[in-house]
């Protein structure tokens, strides 16, 4: 997902916002719409496009409702791939060994933001 100096106008959520389950945000970029899950998890703030690599359907159930594992690996909803949200590898499931697209994002007063390619 590109981005440019315009698609930073507005934060994405508040840092606070973010639960131990997740937050997923919509961002509206020149390439369209897309969807970001964000994690907050032992101090490190992961985001990601919010699509499956095998289908590219959305992980969460629900607005905000992501599944996860007895080890906090974050579960596929359609099809139970098992994402780790360190690295974004699926351990297991139909598209074992496929990654999730990474998105930079930065905090900033307390408000996270995308990371702007310079």
């Amino acid at each position: 997902m590109k981005m440019d100096q315009s698609d930073q106008q507005s934060a994405l959520c508040k840092l606070s916002d973010i639960g131990v389950a997740g937050k997923e945000v919509r961002v509206n970029t020149d390439a369209g719409v897309h969807w970001l899950m964000i994690f907050h998890r032992e101090d490190r703030l992961t985001a990601w496009q919010n699509a499956c690599p095998h289908q590219g359907r959305a992980l969460n159930w629900a607005p905000d409702k992501f599944l996860f594992s007895e080890e906090g690996l974050l579960v596929c909803c359609h099809h139970g791939a098992t994402f780790d949200l360190a690295n974004g590898r699926c351990s297991d499931g139909p598209c074992k060994g496929a990654q999730l697209k990474a998105v930079e994002v930065v905090v900033n007063d307390g408000e996270v933001f995308l990371k702007v390619n310079q």
